[in-house]
């Protein structure tokens, strides 16, 4: 299997999780964004970044680069006005987990994770209400 087709995998199974909890979910395939799925319910609008990474050392270089990226699109997120935007990596790291980010005052923070054998089932690692609500 190749890293393409791993990584397709991955973003589906994302995608096919917001579309259960009632989000659209546009895959951004073949793009060069920074995002690969956006997904959105009602005035909120989630933007992923979805990465499977084999080498746990790695972490920390592509937390850094997905938050460089996107702190360089802070102005576009600011002209949106009332509606809510989110940003979140969801990064695989190894076989059983799906770590959960999410962006707070520039800074990417890890929030929960997933087992990925049953998605569905989400452990928080702090509560987002006691982290700040003004993603950018």
């Amino acid at each position: 299997m190749t890293n393409y087709t791993k990584g397709r995998a991955f973003e589906y199974k994302i995608k096919d999780f917001f579309e259960r909890n009632n989000y659209l979910v546009f895959r951004m395939a073949g793009s060069h964004s920074p995002f690969d799925l956006i997904a959105i319910k009602g005035n909120e609008i989630k933007l992923i970044q979805a990465k499977e990474i084999s080498n746990k050392s790695a972490i920390n270089h592509i937390i850094n680069e997905v938050q460089n990226e996107i702190v360089n699109l802070k102005d576009y997120f600011n002209a949106l006005g009332d509606i809510v935007v989110f940003v979140y990596l969801y990064l695989k790291v190894d076989r059983d987990k799906i770590y959960v980010y999410r962006l707070f005052n520039d800074k990417l923070r890890e929030i929960g994770y997933y087992d990925l054998n049953a998605f569905d089932n989400y452990k928080p690692i702090e509560s987002e209400n006691k982290l700040e609500n003004v993603v950018l």
